[in-house]
Parts: C-alpha cells; structure tokens; sequence
C-alpha cells in the first residue's frame, strides 16, 4: 500500500499534474472562446415576444472549460504548498469543493490574491448548475446563465496567465512531496497563456515537463 501511496503523488496527484489539466482544460477554453463571434445566439422571449436574455450558444461551455481550468490551477497552488493534503492515497476533503473564491482563499503564494475575485466569482457560480445542468439539486441553488463580457474572458486571461508564471518559477524549483517523493518540473512553452503574445492568435500548448527525481527513484 505503500508503493501505491507513493504512486498516487508521483504519477497522478502531484502540483505538475494539476497545472497540466489546467493547461489542457485552458486551452479547449480558449479555443472555443476565437470562435464566439461566429457562434449563434440564443434569445429567451416571453409569451409577449419581448426579449428577456441573449447569449451565445458556446459562453456555457468556456464557462465550464475555465471554470474546471481555474479550479485546477488554484488546486496546483494547494498542493505545492500543502503536499500533506494529497497523503495516503487520498485527496484532503480541503481538494474536494468547487468553490473558486473558497479555495483561492487557502493559498499563500497565488497571484492576485485580493483581486479579480469577481472573476472567480463568475466563474464558479455555475459550476455545480448552469454550467452543466439546466438547474441545480435546489430551487435555491439555481442561478440564472450567466454573460461572458470581454472584460470578464480579460480578466480570466490575466488571472491564467500570472498563475501560469508563478506555478512554473515554483515547480522549476522543485517541491518536496509525502511519502518521501520530491519532483522538479521545468515547463518548456506557453503554460496557461503565459508566454502567449497578447497581441497574437493562441496558438496550441506544448510543455514537455522536465522531471527530476531523487533517492533511485525513475527519472524521465
């Protein structure tokens, strides 16, 4: 069990591993995102024909895609700086909400850390619900679709972007793990939009992860 305790954090529950799918879940976001202007428009009318919400058929699924890339991002964070929390082949219950701002809150090195709250506050507010359900467990919990205004998609971009320098100087310098594990990551290329000119298209992620291993453990 302990080989499999040690295995949890190496290969799947590490800080490197949670950038990753942020990264991967980043990039189909912003993919969809380009493509908005062309995507079509849902308009909800009354029984009068009068207009009560317009959005656009693809702003739910960058919501959830950024979203679930936020989530991850801050996760890494956690994990850097609480390893105890992914000990004993199980993810603290700390890992376990969804709430953006609530998790954001845990960290000590993330990148704004009293700003762009409403940003984390857009994007969590469905995650549990519109985002992927026409309604939540409760008629309480239920919210209303939300829009994707270009200062919101701007101010995910920049959270993404100052998170994705910072994971990268704190993984290049190397993290000491539970179980007696110890990884360092150099990434190589863009990492959640950071290294990405603003001013040019996005363009597809590659980050091979250079990784360091100690005391006989596999080096890759």
């Amino acid at each position: 069990m302990a080989d499999e305790n040690k295995r949890f954090v190496e290969d799947f529950a590490n800080p490197h591993s949670w950038l990753m799918m942020a990264d991967n879940l980043h990039e189909q976001a912003t993919e969809i995102y380009e493509g908005r202007s062309r995507s079509a428009i849902i308009t909800k009318v009354n029984a009068n024909r009068e207009i009560l919400q317009q959005t656009r058929a693809i702003d739910k699924s960058v919501f959830l895609l950024g979203g679930f890339a936020l989530e991850n991002a801050i996760k890494a964070f956690l994990v850097y700086e609480n390893p105890a929390w992914i000990s004993n082949g199980r993810l603290s219950g700390k890992l376990r909400s969804h709430k953006l701002t609530a998790l954001q809150k845990l960290s000590k090195q993330i990148p704004y850390k009293k700003s762009y709250i409403h940003v984390l506050e857009a994007f969590e507010a469905g995650l549990d619900s519109w985002f992927r359900y026409p309604c939540a467990l409760t008629v309480e919990e239920t919210k209303e679709e939300g829009h994707l205004f270009d200062h919101l998609w701007d101010g995910y971009s920049k959270v993404m972007r100052a998170y994705g320098k910072k994971l990268g100087a704190l993984l290049d310098k190397g993290w000491n793990g539970p179980h007696d594990t110890y990884g360092r990551w150099t990434i190589q290329g863009p990492s959640l939009g950071y290294g990405i000119p603003l001013s040019k298209p996005y363009s597809a992620i590659q980050h091979p992860a250079k990784v360091e291993t100690h005391k006989g453990r596999v080096r890759r």
